[in-house]
């Protein structure tokens, strides 16, 4: 098990005029051991710059990242990523690609096909191991990409917007399966998404970014819904509509907000 905590953390740079930029101040946001929290937030305000410092590719200009009170000095490699856009190679089969973690970790052959032939089984993909990622759905490529990420056996999982590309209906299936491989493991998530629904029906807590830039934490939404959960059903509960409403309406002002901005800097107002 491992926590995760950025403590004060602020990411500037120069923009290409020499005027600095701040991405996100003074950010401080705790993820629990074996707990799931969620960033949600306007476009543009820093979630996924989150995600890098957490995972070591961005050292933040202030702040630091403390990984079970230990501060992260180069990468997290306690940390399994899943990004946006699947990281498969095109060359390398189903097979290959789920395995090419425990490849580079110098894995037996027989060994790292053994164990990437039961993720893929675990993730719905048998029969497809030899096919290659041209082959597959959109699905089913995000199948392969997260059992490529857990085979390793990260204790902390980063996801960043991993089903935003699918479709609703298997957006919601993906969504019940990542479920399903975390019950019961003491992984702990920090998931970033622009989908509202998606982080209330997954998460133990929500944490809200204002609009950028400067970007801050301005909520934090404890997310009471019983576990285990069945996200094909959960929207239509009474307390999902509930907690719905209630961060929508703090998100809506901040959703606003970089509307706002955004069309001032447009006009240049």
């Amino acid at each position: 098990m491992a926590e995760v905590s950025l403590a004060g953390i602020t990411i500037s740079y120069w923009g290409p005029d020499g005027s600095e930029y701040t991405a996100v101040r003074d950010i401080d946001l705790h993820v629990p051991a074996g707990r799931f929290v969620s960033v949600v937030g306007p476009t543009g305000c820093g979630k996924s710059t989150l995600l890098n410092v957490a995972a070591g590719l961005i050292t933040p200009t202030s702040g630091e990242v403390r990984i079970d009170g230990v501060p992260l000095r180069g990468l997290n490699d306690r940390a399994g990523y899943l990004f946006q856009q699947d990281g498969l190679l095109p060359w390398k089969t189903v097979l290959d690609n789920v395995a090419l973690g425990l490849q580079l970790r110098g894995v037996p052959t027989a060994e790292r096909t053994e164990t990437a032939m039961e993720w893929i089984r675990r993730v719905g993909l048998a029969g497809f191991e030899r096919s290659y990622p041209h082959q597959l759905s959109g699905g089913m490529r995000r199948r392969t990409s997260v059992a490529q990420t857990w085979i390793v056996d990260p204790d902390i999982l980063l996801m960043d917007e991993p089903f935003g590309a699918l479709d609703v209906q298997t957006r919601q299936i993906m969504e019940n399966e990542l479920l399903a491989l975390w019950t019961g493991t003491s992984k702990t998530v920090l998931f970033v998404t622009h989908d509202l629904d998606e982080a209330i029906a997954l998460s133990d807590e929500v944490g809200l970014l204002s609009a950028g830039p400067a970007s801050r934490v301005v909520g934090h939404y404890p997310i009471d819904l019983p576990r285990p959960r069945d996200l094909l059903n959960i929207r239509t509960e009474p307390a999902f509509t509930e907690t719905y409403t209630r961060i929508w309406s703090d998100l809506r002002t901040e959703v606003m907000t970089s509307y706002e901005r955004s069309a001032a800097h447009a006009t240049g107002n």
